[in-house]
């Protein structure tokens, strides 16, 4: 006889199962002026959560794919031939982006493929309101950036230009973002919103203003994978939150065992780093000075590299002239530091009180010896 635990579990996980296998989705799509022997090739989040990919046929424009997914995520279909044109430089321009989740959809377009509508679902709609509303503002700000990426790296350094540039740059960011909260706190059951929030609001986490971002989410899209996942790195950023304690376990530059609390009873600015990373190393010319400073005041330095070669660790530590503690596990990304606390860009650091407890972070800048100083007594 069946043990009565397992029916009673499989019972118990049967809905959820169900519900994955019931998120069936449908393409139709009818193209012209395309020519011949052209399929098409979706690539998207199967009902796992896993990359999958699916194709199927155009036939005197028409084509369908069917299958199975999980929630709403961006997906898409490429318009391709069926032999291979290596003569076909531009081929991966003739694509479209979408949000792909249970329900029919449908694709129309004439001539080009990468000006195609897909209609369809809730999320779709959404998507399609997004970039109404961002598509101006971002081929703008994305034109900016390219006359200033061609004068900041030239060989001459237009200083003038650059600060141009710079100040024509800024309002335009303004309105993105403005575009982008107001999209974001208008569409708390939104995947689009709960996507823009990871890809947008994450790089670095304030647990303190990121709430007001997350908080409003619903319990709907928070279930979804990005949802999950975006929970777990909210969860370990609250790690470091001001108000909290930290210790850490780390390996020096020299190969000893160093502990963050042996430092207990001093001010310690805890800055994460990496010798391949421009912003860190320009700010470390301003966290000597500071360190000079304040080095006789019941402070310390540790910074932690997310380096994944000693050599260049190293050889980064003595051109920058950094005489603080220094540890890596040489991990990089994968660093057990970094991993703990969801660090997924740099630069970033913390200031802990001789309590080793958090009272700043991110403090940076060429006044960062005075915004230091300020939390120091």
């Amino acid at each position: 006889m069946m043990n009565l635990k397992i029916i009673i579990g499989a019972l118990l996980l049967l809905p959820a199962t169900v519900s994955l296998a019931q998120d069936k989705f449908e393409i139709s799509g009818n193209l012209s002026g395309i020519g011949s022997d052209k399929k098409i090739i979706l690539s998207y989040k199967n009902s796992e959560g896993k990359d999958a990919k699916d194709s199927a046929a155009v036939k005197n424009g028409k084509f369908v794919l069917n299958g199975t997914t999980a929630f709403g995520n961006k997906a898409y279909l490429a318009l391709v031939p069926v032999k291979k044109d290596t003569s076909n430089r531009r081929g991966a321009e003739s694509y479209r982006e979408f949000y792909l989740e249970k329900g029919k959809y449908k694709v129309a377009g004439n001539g080009d493929f990468s000006k195609a509508m897909i209609t369809g679902t809730a999320a779709q709609n959404d998507f399609l309101l997004w970039t109404a509303k961002s598509e101006a503002l971002l081929t703008q700000f994305k034109e900016i950036t390219q006359r200033f990426t061609k004068v900041y790296y030239a060989k001459v350094k237009d200083t003038v230009a650059i600060k141009a540039i710079q100040a024509e740059a800024r309002p335009v960011h303004a309105k993105i973002e403005a575009a982008l909260d107001s999209f974001l706190f208008s569409h708390p059951d939104s995947y689009v919103a709960l996507d823009l929030i990871a890809t947008e609001k994450t790089a670095v986490i304030d647990p303190k203003t990121f709430e007001v971002y997350y908080n409003p989410l619903s319990k709907r899209v928070l279930s979804s994978f990005t949802g999950q996942k975006l929970t777990a790195k909210y969860d370990k950023a609250k790690q470091i939150a001001i108000g909290k304690s930290v210790d850490f376990t780390q390996t020096d530059d020299k190969g000893n065992e160093f502990k963050l609390s042996s430092l207990k009873g001093k001010y310690v600015l805890v800055d994460f780093w990496a010798s391949w990373c421009g912003p860190c190393r320009a700010e470390n010319p301003h966290l000597l000075k500071a360190y000079n400073q304040l080095k006789d005041k019941n402070f310390e330095v540790v910074g932690v590299s997310l380096d994944e070669t000693k050599a260049a660790w190293l050889n980064a530590v003595k051109q920058d002239g950094m005489p603080w503690i220094q540890v890596s596990d040489l991990k990089g990304f994968k660093s057990d530091l970094a991993v703990k606390y969801g660090i997924s860009a740099i630069p970033q650091n913390f200031l802990i009180n001789p309590e080793g407890v958090i009272i700043a972070k991110d403090l940076r800048g060429e006044d960062v010896n005075q915004k230091l100083a300020a939390f120091i007594k």
